[in-house]
């Protein structure tokens, strides 16, 4: 059986302000000189878990080079599949061997499958100390993978595993204890890296620049951050950095710069309402004909909107949205593949809108069907090679998605899917027992009715 480690990318670096660092001095520093050094984050956690949510309070290079400058709270559970930009900072140029991170107040929310429909249930959580105490505060220092080197103005980035599967304690029965013993590996990585790609970067328009070929989005938590856009920036529907609306909710896919920018390949605009909510659909009414409502798993939302609280499952009304859409994909044929007549469980949506002042509810006007990622256990037997990597295969989900489902998901790949850790579809076909994370788009298939996954890109998680 292959050894599951299930890949989190954190916040190693705030974003608050690209100041140096402090807190002592490091023999491989070269004095006065000093680089950038940006961090990606996604994850894969344990199944069950919705938000695994806890404090960075300090980051030290070499147990004396800070790189946080407050301390900030990170929700290692939301992404997967995926890859968002949580930090960028300046350090003194040189060569570093470890990491110290220390962290506190701990969270998990998790989803109980014994409740009709599924619920959501929070856990405070708490770190071993010593002595075998439970505490709520904890320092681990990992070495790092390989010596990250970083030169006088130069870009270097860092990315680590968080093996959430073995680092969150469960009991005799898979029930979560909320005890964390953080397992951790650390690598450098470079601009080209693929784990340097940002794709789940979203937040409320602030400012155009035309000029300056740049626009402003204010992040979830206060942030901002400046996107850069070129003649091969993609942009949803008709529009242009000229004609972007305000007030809009937009999603962006592009790659890290020198300055802690983002040059985007692509720009989407989720909603031009003032509220924004985002899950994965749990149940959906009438499970058969245009759906009335959707039963969501909230992850995240902008701003806070009222009765509908991050880490709950909450019942929305979308029985009048006529606007879906699909997430970069703009043909004439999205709205055959999506809309509310193929509304599944354990599809990723967004939903915009509007807050109704009389009734101080959430009206959702803007339906879009987002990327996400699975992780499941391969189905012996069911992989089907059709040309090269173009097939299907089968995992099962033992968690939300294997609730929702009552069986396996069934997995579409072709030629241009991603493959990584293994070579390719034949790879899997002959590989034996494994655990995949695949990340793509879910469609209702027309002839079963079942969700399906088309995988922009497969990972073995070893």
């Amino acid at each position: 059986m292959r050894r599951l480690i299930f890949l989190a990318c954190c916040a190693l670096i705030l974003a608050t302000a690209l100041t140096g660092c402090g807190g002592g001095t490091n023999n491989n520093v070269t004095s006065g000189q000093a680089a950038n050094v940006f961090v990606t984050g996604g994850d894969a956690p344990l199944p069950s878990v919705l938000a695994f949510n806890v404090t960075l309070t300090s980051l030290k290079l070499d147990g004396t080079t800070e790189l946080l400058t407050t301390p900030t709270t990170v929700d290692f559970a939301r992404l997967l599949g995926l890859r968002t930009l949580l930090g960028f900072n300046a350090v003194p140029a040189g060569t570093y061997k470890s990491l110290t991170i220390s962290m506190s107040s701990p969270s998990i929310s998790f989803l109980d499958l014994t409740t009709t429909p599924p619920s959501a249930s929070n856990i405070t959580g708490t770190f071993k100390d010593p002595g075998g105490n439970n505490v709520s505060s904890t320092t681990v220092t990992v070495a790092l993978t390989q010596p990250l080197t970083v030169g006088a103005g130069g870009l270097a980035g860092l990315h680590f595993d968080f093996n959430l599967r073995n680092s969150i304690a469960v009991d005799a029965t898979g029930q979560i204890t909320g005890v964390i013993n953080p397992v951790i590996k650390v690598k450098p990585i470079v601009q080209t890296d693929p784990d340097a790609e940002v794709n789940d970067l979203r937040g409320g328009l602030v400012s155009v620049n035309t000029a300056g070929n740049s626009f402003v989005l204010q992040r979830i938590g206060g942030h901002t951050i400046t996107v850069d856009v070129n003649s091969s920036t993609n942009f949803s529907g008709n529009l242009t950095l000229a004609t972007l609306p305000n007030p809009s909710v937009i999603e962006v896919d592009g790659h890290i710069q020198a300055d802690g920018s983002i040059l985007a390949d692509s720009v989407e605009v989720v909603t031009t309402e003032r509220a924004f909510v985002s899950g994965r659909i749990v149940a959906v009414n009438p499970t058969t004909g245009p759906v009335q409502t959707v039963t969501l798993l909230v992850g995240e939302e902008l701003p806070d909107v009222p009765g509908v609280p991050v880490g709950t499952v909450s019942t929305i009304d979308v029985s009048l949205v006529t606007n879906y859409s699909i997430r970069l994909i703009d043909n004439w044929f999205t709205n055959f593949l999506f809309n509310n007549t193929t509304l599944v469980p354990g599809q990723r949506i967004a939903l915009g809108g509007t807050i109704d002042a009389t009734t101080n509810k959430f009206v959702p006007s803007r339906i879009v069907l987002r990327r996400q990622g699975v992780v499941g256990d391969l189905v012996l037997n069911s992989v089907v090679v059709n040309n090269v990597n173009a097939g299907s295969f089968q995992v099962q989900n033992n968690a939300m998605l294997g609730y929702v489902l009552g069986a396996p998901l069934s997995v579409q790949t072709a030629n241009s899917t991603h493959f990584t850790d293994i070579s390719g579809l034949p790879a899997i076909q002959t590989g034996g027992a494994m655990k995949l994370a695949t990340y793509g788009l879910m469609l209702k298939d027309p002839v079963s009715g079942n969700p399906t996954m088309y995988a922009h890109r497969v990972i073995l998680l070893q």
